[in-house]
């Protein structure tokens, strides 16, 4: 794809994806939403979620990944960049995103790229075959309930190694009632349960996302903490969960339950606004005329 050559593909449901050029990389939009970032190898990540995933794994090794949602590879290139030798395998159920990929985005080495159902990969998958599982898949904007249940909890922490991580792109919505069910099915079956959250979202005075950890093992707090530390996003890792989840029960997959509705701002009024205020203000402005024998747009001093 040439340099600053913005694509679009139409998906499964309709909607069309962009992917536009982004500093030095590029950026899948969908609906106005930035989904997945493709960016220049060793350059930080621009959306607060991806790092926020990378800093969940730690800083151990993981050799033998699996990722549940792939968008553009997202977080398969920068764990391709930070383990060089790691094997993984990424399910992506969307058939033109997967063809993107494919010829216009190439995976990196060691990265397998399967277009197919992930929950129902991941109920087929070996037991301790893999040492972290991410997980990042949405339906127009919302988690269906297969990869948010105790069963979806479960299958997981068979499939990873008595040492492995379970790292979930998830949200923190009004009154956090899904995003407790969802930790109190984590902390059902793993005995290390840890969340990365903004500060204004736990406090539930804004709808955002929430990176959910689990593990058979202690999480590295510490080293999470590390990646964290000076991010823009002001992400903070919260270990201590107990008042959180409180008496919420676990989310099972006959419930049907989807995460809530995003309620994110709409700004298309407003932007409405200001064009209408900077056409009121450009007719309400005298035109500057040049003066006898200045040419228009120069100063006097210019050369």
């Amino acid at each position: 794809m040439p340099k600053d050559e913005p694509h679009a593909v139409v998906l499964s449901d309709g909607r069309t994806a962009h992917v536009v050029p982004h500093a030095d990389g590029w950026m899948l939009e969908v609906g106005g939403v930035r989904q997945s970032h493709i960016a220049a190898p060793g350059q930080p990540l621009a959306l607060a979620y991806a790092r926020w995933m990378m800093a969940a794994l730690g800083r151990r090794e993981r050799s033998r990944v699996a990722q549940l949602g792939g968008g553009l590879l997202m977080l398969a290139r920068e764990i391709a960049w930070r383990w060089p030798g790691a094997e993984q395998v990424v399910v992506e159920s969307e058939p033109a995103l997967v063809a993107l990929v494919r010829t216009r985005f190439p995976a990196p080495d060691g990265v397998r790229l399967l277009e197919g159902d992930a929950r129902a990969w991941l109920a087929r998958a070996g037991p301790r075959s893999h040492e972290a599982i991410l997980v990042d898949v949405f339906h127009d904007g919302r988690i269906p309930p297969a990869f948010s249940s105790i069963e979806f909890a479960s299958d997981a922490r068979r499939v990873l190694t008595d040492d492995g991580v379970l790292v979930v792109n998830s949200v923190a919505g009004p009154e956090l009632t899904f995003t407790r069910r969802q930790l109190a099915g984590l902390r059902s079956v793993f005995p290390h349960v840890a969340m990365i959250v903004q500060g204004s979202a736990l406090g539930g005075l804004r709808f955002g996302n929430a990176c959910l950890i689990a593990s058979g093992t202690e999480i590295e707090a510490d080293a999470t903490r590390e990646q964290l530390r000076g991010d823009a996003s002001k992400g903070a890792l919260v270990t201590d969960l107990d008042a959180l989840i409180g008496d919420a029960s676990p989310i099972h997959e006959a419930d049907g339950v989807w995460s809530p509705e995003p309620d994110l701002p709409d700004v298309t009024s407003s932007i409405a606004m200001i064009e209408d205020m900077r056409r009121t203000l450009t007719d309400l402005l005298p035109r500057r005329t040049p003066a006898s024998g200045q040419r228009p747009g120069r100063r006097h001093d210019e050369g």
